[in-house]
């Protein structure tokens, strides 16, 4: 499986397989193989299993909706790949997303600032899955549009 190189993509995925797990455990529920504990509010399988199935619906819902936002969001940063206005901006700092695993790796975002039309912006870049060869104060070079949106690529 590929790496996410969005936060969306990443929460989609997190989505998707808690969404799956619920959907899975609805229908077990209702068909009789899994049922409610001793301590469970719920007593009543099928019960049970409508309100499992209905979280593990909203679930997939959410991830279909974090799919979509991702997809657009690729989409704007091959427009701003191919036609955005290039300039220069300033490494902030990297940091490792201590709190994102995927296997055993960690991700690292690079937080920059640019200053386009007399106003500054600071922005996050994508997920890098290796440590980019740059530090604070490096110079990268930003893709930006009129609306103030902005991407890198190393």
């Amino acid at each position: 499986m590929k790496r996410p190189k969005l936060m969306e993509q990443f929460f989609a995925l997190v989505f998707l397989c808690l969404g799956s797990m619920f959907l899975i455990q609805g229908v077990l529920c209702l068909i009789g193989i899994l049922k409610p504990s001793a301590h469970s509010e719920v007593q009543d399988p099928t019960l049970l299993g409508m309100i499992f199935s209905a979280i593990g619906i909203v679930f997939c819902v959410v991830q279909t909706v974090l799919r979509v936002v991702a997809s657009a969001k690729r989409q704007l940063q091959e427009e701003l790949l191919a036609s955005g206005t290039k300039i220069n901006g300033v490494v902030e700092r990297i940091s490792l997303q201590t709190y994102m695993h995927f296997g055993k790796r960690s991700p690292y975002r690079i937080c920059y600032k640019y200053t386009y039309q007399g106003e500054v912006f600071h922005h996050k870049s994508d997920l890098f899955w290796e440590r980019p060869d740059l530090e604070a104060g490096d110079t990268v070079i930003v893709y930006v549009n009129p609306a103030g949106k902005s991407t890198i690529q190393l």
